[in-house]
């Protein structure tokens, strides 16, 4: 193991620091969108499903498999512990959210299979908040803009760079 590398506890406490914790009204209004406080918190709860999906790719592409299982747990337990309080998303339950997580990796590692770029992935967590209400089809530039710098996909590979 190099100086500079980390053990799986150190990478998951590092991945979770990177991702930002939730998206308020106002930093909504900051992109040009209008939402409800009920609304910013289903956004938080898909940028985090798009967050979450970006750190298990990472994981899977930069891990060695016999660590994968416990940093992907460490992640996990860090997002439920934060449910609620750090990660702000009211009164959503987090056994669905986890359901809905598990659907949303499905859709979108399809698309990373079929060879598209972390963008189109974005379009389609974009789509889905449109459909949902979330978002009006007008503020989708804005909110692919939210996307791009609150899910930092480049910084997840990065961090695991140095996991030995």
């Amino acid at each position: 193991m190099s100086a500079n590398s980390m053990t799986p506890r150190q990478a998951a406490v590092a991945l979770v620091a990177a991702m930002p914790r939730g998206v308020s009204v106002q930093q909504l209004e900051e992109y040009g969108i209008e939402a409800t406080t009920e609304q910013a918190q289903a956004i938080t709860q898909e940028v985090l499903s798009l967050n979450l999906f970006w750190i298990f790719a990472a994981i899977e592409a930069h891990i060695p498999q016999k660590y994968q299982s416990a940093l992907s747990e460490l992640i996990v337990n860090a997002m439920e512990a934060g449910w609620g309080t750090t990660v702000p998303v009211g009164s959503a339950d987090w056994t669905l959210y986890l359901d809905e997580w598990q659907e949303r990796r499905r859709r979108y590692g399809r698309l990373v299979e079929e060879g598209v770029r972390p963008l189109a992935v974005s379009i389609e967590a974009a789509t889905l908040m449109e459909k949902k209400h979330l978002v009006r089809e007008v503020e989708r530039h804005n909110l692919l803009a939210l996307l791009i710098d609150f899910v930092p996909v480049d910084t997840y590979g990065q961090l695991l760079e140095d996991v030995g």
